[in-house]
């Protein structure tokens, strides 16, 4: 049977139960036979484990888990947001009655798979409950949560007996990310909420099986059409994918009830500042990301100004500041030369400017404009654009409005383009773009999402923001400055910024100002310190040493390859940043002979090198290239790509590592002779593995993978590698070679037989 959302569900007995069937069978629900499902839980879980159990993982779209209703309790419409920062995540839902309290029950799934008793390390964390028209509105946060990591949740009431099914959610990498941006999903607009429904989650999938590791995703607003309809928002949350990624809404001039504040959970939100009765301004921190949310359902430019400013002086080391709000203020459609447009632009982009917020996005108007840099209502011409057609250190800000993401509703171009519209398009398809985010760039690229191959690409715009001319500035000798009798030590400086200890922390850009300095080449340089603490102006001259920044190096594997036949070889990229004006490079690589032989290194791109390769063909291979054209690259760029190839072609997948052992690089600039300077190996991509598991999960040894590799793990259940007398045989079924025969082995083991099974059917 299938348990509808809403419907009264009891959970599986313990939350151990749910972990285990959540991890084995979720993960490669389609295709395989439900009798396959069957026979592998009869071999690996105990007979107290109900065959209704099952059906929970065959219900991945409600993710209700099904077994006898003992008491009611009703739920929908799980919402995800973000919180105020990357370790923080907020959480919305809806129930029939009201409960005796909102909980969100979560923890690491390795954590909980590892355990005895989930129970015993899983969180739980209780919220808020108000009443919402004839339903109630649940909402909780959660704290702590680590990156790039893989978490499990489930919501309920506090009843040991009231549980929603099990969802997942991973956390990623604040430093380097993605995030998807849609403009106007409106729910309702195409006048069939179902069918719009459809194309919207058809959006969501297409951009997740493109990108499927983006932070989570920004919506202009207009999330529904009838800002009262529930109907429409509870199609809204359908897609199942919403309950693993969070959603950073706006609202939208068709959000204006109150209904919106019951559906979406908003972090640092104002109320003061653009306030309305869907509620006001907010503001949340990704990384070195500041995001500016604004009602402007709400014109007041003098409210939102004040927001901004508070959100500012909040974070004012946020190194990218980004808003979004709903009426687009540069767009090319039919709201593009309303009067209040108008209005609402000339209270805004004055703001904008003040504060040198990077870059804006927005909806509304149903077509896809992108902006040049604007800056005082004025395109700026005058960028500095490099091969690629990045923009370098931009001045002004970029303006991007998007098209419907669920294609409910279109509005056609104004037949003259208007003179601040780089890029406008009106493709009548759903698009959504993925904006990537690190230290040194913002890249915004668009799509349609109707394909899923190259062309499906139709806009591409990159920011950079350098630092000091790829050059490293060295912290000056420490120096001590007394005025009125206190001593202020400096023990470090950046361009704009000098930390002070002592009585005064780290001052903000906003409070020094560095006169004076010269990055462009290496040696000692004299500057002037302009420096405010507590209102009082300090002023001082020293010499700071400027140095040629060493160059990094690294290696990883490109996403998805897994070497299957000799056709589909592993492959392996070599990238190069922080490097100024690179002549050579001289790496050496380590890689496993016994199961990869090396095949070739190759040019990328438009970079070319003189490539040797010396391959000792017993697991080391060194590259050198030379430049005829010195590099001169901030951001990793990737230079060359390797190829290896099976040992045994017929090996249905391979694992091993590859490690970068060495790497030096030379230079143009003040190097005499042949020196060498040696080259930073970038640790974290040091060692990188190609992951799969035929050879590994193969428990008897005897070359496939079957349900006697689970019974014999089974065998070895929980033995380790203290039980002397027991380990040289159980070992074999210690897949994650933790020293333990354990739940996560049993999972490993099973989920490799399903997956063996699916590919010979």
């Amino acid at each position: 049977m299938r348990c509808q959302i809403g419907q009264a569900v009891r959970p599986a007995t313990t939350l151990r139960e749910g972990i285990i069937l959540f991890n084995v069978l979720n993960t490669h629900r389609k295709g395989i036979r439900k009798s396959l499902y069957s026979l592998l839980l009869a071999t690996v879980l105990t007979s107290s484990l109900t065959a209704s159990i099952i059906n929970a993982a065959d219900d991945t779209q409600t993710g209700v888990t099904t077994q006898a209703v003992t008491a009611a309790y009703t739920w929908s419409n799980i919402a995800l947001n973000p919180g105020a920062n990357e370790s923080e995540l907020n959480f919305t839902w809806y129930t029939a009655e009201n409960p005796a309290a909102a909980v969100v029950q979560f923890g690491r799934k390795a954590d909980l798979l590892a355990a005895i008793d989930p129970e015993s390390v899983a969180t739980s964390v209780t919220g808020t409950t108000t009443q919402a028209g004839t339903s109630y509105s649940n909402k909780v946060t959660i704290k702590g949560l680590l990156p790039s990591t893989d978490y499990v949740y489930r919501i309920g009431d506090g009843s040991p007996d009231h549980w929603s099914g099990l969802y997942e959610f991973k956390t990623q990498n604040a430093n380097q990310y993605s995030v998807m941006f849609v403009g106007d999903p409106q729910i309702g607009a195409g006048g069939n909420a179902t069918t719009d429904a459809a194309g919207w989650n058809n959006t969501l999938t297409t951009a997740r099986s493109m990108f499927p590791n983006f932070s989570f995703i920004m919506s202009a607003g207009d999330q529904v059409n009838t800002a009262t309809s529930e109907t429409e928002y509870s199609q809204y949350l359908s897609p199942s994918l919403l309950r693993s990624i969070p959603v950073a809404t706006v609202v939208g001039n068709h959000d204006t009830a109150v209904n919106y504040k019951y559906h979406f959970n908003q972090p640092n939100e104002s109320t003061t500042n653009g306030v309305t009765s869907a509620g006001g301004d907010y503001y949340y921190t990704y990384g070195e990301s500041l995001f500016i949310v604004l009602n402007t359902n709400n014109p007041s430019g003098a409210t939102h100004a004040d927001f901004i400013d508070q959100a500012v002086k909040a974070n004012p080391n946020a190194r990218w500041k980004i808003v979004t709000f709903h009426q687009s203020i540069y767009s090319a459609a039919n709201h593009s030369t309303e009067a209040g447009i108008a209005n609402l632009r000339a209270a805004l982009f004055p703001v904008f400017d003040q504060y040198k917020i990077d870059i804006v996005f927005m909806g509304h108007d149903h077509s896809y404009v992108r902006t040049y840099q604007m800056q005082a209502d004025q395109k700026q011409l005058n960028q500095t654009v490099d091969a690629n057609g990045r923009v370098i250190n931009p001045t002004g800000i970029a303006y991007i409005t998007a098209n419907s993401a669920s294609g409910s509703k279109y509005y056609e171009l104004k037949a003259t383009p208007e003179v601040y519209s780089e890029v406008r398009s009106q493709l009548k398809v759903p698009t959504y773009s993925m904006i990537n985010i690190d230290h040194n760039t913002i890249t915004v690229n668009t799509y349609r999402a109707d394909k899923t191959d190259a062309s499906a690409l139709v806009d591409t715009y990159t920011m950079v923001k350098t630092d000091t001319n790829g050059l490293d500035v060295v912290p000056p000798t420490k120096l001590t400055y007394t005025t009125d009798d206190t001593a202020l030590d400096t023990t470090g400086m950046v361009v704009n910024k000098i930390n002070l200890d002592g009585s005064t922390t780290a001052l903000s850009p906003s409070d020094v100002t560095v006169t004076g300095f010269d990055a462009s080449s290496a040696g000692t340089k004299a500057i002037t310190v302009t420096y405010t603490v507590a209102g009082v102006a300090y002023t001082d001259t020293f010499d700071i040493q400027v140095a040629q920044a060493a160059s990094y190096v690294k290696v990883y594997a490109k996403q998805g390859v897994i070497i299957r036949t000799t056709d589909e070889n592993a492959e392996f990229y070599l990238s190069l940043g922080h490097a100024k004006q690179v002549t050579s490079l001289d790496v050496t690589i380590n890689y496993d002979a016994d199961k990869f032989k090396f095949k070739q290194a190759s040019n990328v791109g438009a970079i070319n090198g003189l490539i040797q390769v010396n391959d000792d063909k017993n697991g080391a291979v060194r590259i050198l290239a030379a430049y005829t054209d010195p590099l001169t690259l901030n951001e990793f760029t990737d230079l060359i790509k390797l190829n290896f190839d099976p040992v045994d072609p017929s090996a249905y997948k391979v694992q091993a590592d590859i490690e970068l052992a060495k790497a030096s690089t030379a230079s143009s600039i003040g190097i005499s002779n042949n020196d060498e300077i040696v080259a930073n190996v970038d640790s974290p991509f040091a060692s990188t593995i190609l992951r799969s598991y035929k050879d590994i999960m193969d428990v008897t040894g005897d070359g496939h993978l079957t349900i006697s590799d689970v019974s014999r793990a089974i065998e070895s259940y929980r033995v380790t590698s203290a039980d002397t007398d027991k380990w040289p045989t159980a070992s074999r079924a210690d897949v994650n070679f933790d020293n333990v025969v354990d739940v996560t082995d049993l999972t490993l083991i099973m989920t490799a037989v399903v997956q063996e099974a699916h590919n010979k059917n």
